[in-house]
């Protein structure tokens, strides 16, 4: 199970994200690094914490109030040796093009953004299925979609059909309980991967300490996303090392 950071960046710098209330976020306070520049944040993922792969969103490229495009670009450009799986809110292949072609490595296609598995389905196509990871975006157990949407809500259909259109990895986020250290939902995991057994599934929100890494391993998840944690230094590479995670 991989362990892969996040990075939230908002006007330019990293963010605390918490409940998916964006308008709320407020630039970080971690253990990791004085300040809240997102290049450096990045390098003591890598440094720190001897992370491969690091999560990227762009929150105001997500939300259609700017863009920090610049900055991903000399992230990828300054760390080639890192893994970028990078969410700006991609509805185009065009735009995903652009990202790979910035040196990004995987470009996080969103139910938030879109409206219909069509879509979806012709960005996988155009990506290839190891450019491309889905993140599943719930709120009370259910997908999030872009308004207007009249697809279903039920994250087991929907999963069901993403692997029809190719998907292998797909991001589990339950908003409600992003930076809120709640603690990992294991059960849910467990029931998404039996009902899907051949998806990789990457969790992400509320994870609060190691023993969740333990719960989530066991209940088959391929890779977690953390970052609370790892600011307030609940979690530590000492607990990754100790648990024998490829990080």
């Amino acid at each position: 199970m991989r362990v892969i950071p996040v990075i939230d960046i908002c006007r330019g710098v990293a963010v605390h994200a918490r409940r998916g209330e964006r308008t709320l976020y407020q630039p970080i306070r971690s253990a990791l690094l004085p300040g809240a520049d997102p290049l450096d944040l990045l390098r003591a993922y890598r440094d720190t914490l001897g992370s491969r792969s690091v999560y990227v969103a762009d929150l105001d490229a997500i939300t259609g109030g700017g863009e920090n495009r610049a900055i991903i670009t000399e992230m990828a450009c300054s760390e080639p040796q890192l893994e970028l799986m990078v969410d700006v809110g991609v509805r185009d292949i065009d735009e995903a093009h652009a990202l790979i072609e910035s040196g990004v490595r995987k470009v996080i296609i969103a139910s938030e953004s879109l409206t219909s598995l069509d879509a979806e389905s012709r960005l996988c196509a155009g990506l290839g299925a190891e450019r491309a990871v889905f993140s599943l975006d719930l709120r009370d157990r259910k997908v999030i979609w872009k308004k207007g949407s009249l697809e279903s809500r039920n994250p087991y259909e929907v999963a069901a059909r993403l692997r029809q259109f190719g998907y292998r990895d797909v991001i589990l986020l339950e908003m409600e309980r992003i930076g809120t250290a709640v603690g990992a939902d294991a059960r849910f995991v467990r029931e998404m991967t039996g009902a899907s057994p051949d998806m990789r599934f990457i969790v992400g929100g509320g994870i609060r300490e190691a023993k969740d890494l333990i719960h989530l391993k066991r209940a088959g998840a391929s890779g977690v996303l953390l970052a609370t944690a790892l600011h307030d230094g609940s979690i530590t590479r000492h607990d990754l090392i100790r648990l024998e995670l490829n990080h």
